[in-house]
């Protein structure tokens, strides 16, 4: 059947031509289209890296001067602090909470604020730039995110370590990406600032994750933070809260807040408001990069739908103009089955032949430009497909041609079928 049905895209070769024209521009601009949605779709559903189902955080706020019930005493720095970490305390006692922590600063996973350093192994010559998040130690910090253990310490034991200023915790791709190594003993990492060089011995490891939801995996370390700020306080201040198993949020919380409003006050310092890890991650979202996502989401299924309508509408006009062609297979014996799938087969090798040559025209310009590289801005430590420019080109091209076919055999199957069951006396009358 092949060698017949290339004769007989070569015998109607020059409304073929039209065809194939139609299917390479539609295969490029799909291309153009499809990439960057694909990419991003591709990174928002790696995983976190730990469990943010059961996460939620407390914020804080304290009251003003002029505020009825002002205390100028509380203002005391060690009142402020003592006052925080006893509502850490009281959160981690409540029924149903497994574990509690302070968290201080912008940035934390999915915050919305990020801190960079510029970061090397010791005697490395090649600098790289790795995100930092702050944390208290002896507070459970570690095991309250849930992050997943690496070589070494585990989460607890990270917790309850007894840190050095410049002691750090990294995760386990950035071990691989900035000491080519994965084992943590005896490695130390330098910064430089400023002409002062800051040596930072890795304490511990934990498993890689995402510090941004539609982020890849970047390379980050845990720094110590041995004192409270307290113009931190309460601006900057809030607690991290993990629930137990087979706890629900949506109930779990619908009982804490009122609690929370009642207990958790002290001095000029009182619990503001509640919410899940999930709707924290959900807000930075939409703050970010998912607004930008999500227009390009609508735009791609937009034009790919008018491309594909366009499509499947030239198809069935030249499916249909064909009777008369179909009425003499039909008079030498030529079944509808063998109709149908002659003209879908038809319709397969011109798409094959089109994709294939968009697919090619569009690899000239990515060659050059490269392809779409996601949402992250920090490179990524971690290999996936989309990192991979063969991988990367093969895939999409795939998913390309998958779409066109289908869009191809679905403009050519409904006419085929019609036309192939007539009488083969209709089909010739107007011969």
């Amino acid at each position: 059947m092949l060698k017949f049905i290339l004769k007989n895209l070569w015998a109607r070769r020059r409304r073929n031509g039209w065809l194939l024209a139609e299917l390479i521009l539609v295969s490029i601009v799909s291309w153009i289209i499809l990439d960057p949605v694909i990419v991003v779709t591709h990174d928002r559903n790696i995983p976190l890296g730990y469990d943010a189902d059961r996460l939620f955080i407390v914020s804080l706020g304290a009251l003003q001067a002029e505020a009825p019930g002002y205390d100028a005493q509380a203002q005391d720095s060690a009142v402020m602090v003592n006052n925080y970490m006893n509502f850490v305390r009281l959160v981690r006692d409540y029924p149903g909470v497994e574990q509690a922590a302070p968290l201080l600063g912008y940035c934390y996973p999915n915050s919305q604020g990020n801190s960079n350093y510029s970061f090397q192994a010791e005697g490395d010559s090649i600098d790289g730039s790795v995100m930092c998040v702050e944390f208290l130690p002896h507070t459970r910090f570690f095991e309250t995110y849930g992050f997943k253990p690496g070589k070494g310490m585990t989460p607890e034991q990270l917790s309850d370590y007894d840190y050095t200023e410049n002691d750090i915790v990294i995760t386990e791709n950035t071990l691989e990406r900035i000491f080519h190594s994965q084992d943590p003993s005896g490695k130390r990492g330098m910064t430089v600032s400023r002409g002062d060089t800051t040596y930072m011995p890795v304490v511990g490891v934990v498993g890689t994750f995402k510090i941004y939801s539609e982020w890849r995996p970047v390379a980050l370390m845990f720094r110590p933070r041995l004192t409270v700020d307290i113009s931190e306080i309460p601006e900057r201040a809030q607690i991290l809260v993990r629930l137990k198993e087979n706890v629900s949020m949506e109930r779990f919380l619908h009982e804490f807040r009122p609690w929370m409003i009642k207990v958790l006050r002290a001095g000029n310092l009182f619990a503001r408001s509640v919410q899940s890890y999930e709707k924290l991650i959900a807000v930075r979202e939409y703050t970010g990069a998912t607004s930008v996502y999500r227009r390009n989401l609508a735009m791609a299924g937009f034009f790919l739908v008018n491309l594909c309508l366009g499509t499947i509408g030239t198809f069935w006009l030249q499916t249909r103009t064909r009777r008369e062609e179909v009425g003499v297979m039909l008079s030498f014996g030529g079944t509808p089955g063998y109709i149908v799938r002659l003209l879908m087969g038809e319709g397969v090798v011109l798409t094959f032949i089109a994709v294939c040559a968009g697919c090619l025209l569009y690899l000239q310009y990515a060659l050059k430009e490269g392809l779409n590289a996601g949402s992250a801005w920090v490179q990524s430590t971690e290999s996936y497909w989309v990192t991979n420019f063969t991988q990367h080109f093969l895939t999409v091209s795939l998913i390309v041609f998958v779409i066109m076919l289908v869009v191809v055999l679905a403009g050519i199957y409904i006419p085929a079928r019609r036309i192939s069951r007539i009488p083969p006396t209709e089909a010739l009358r107007d011969e």
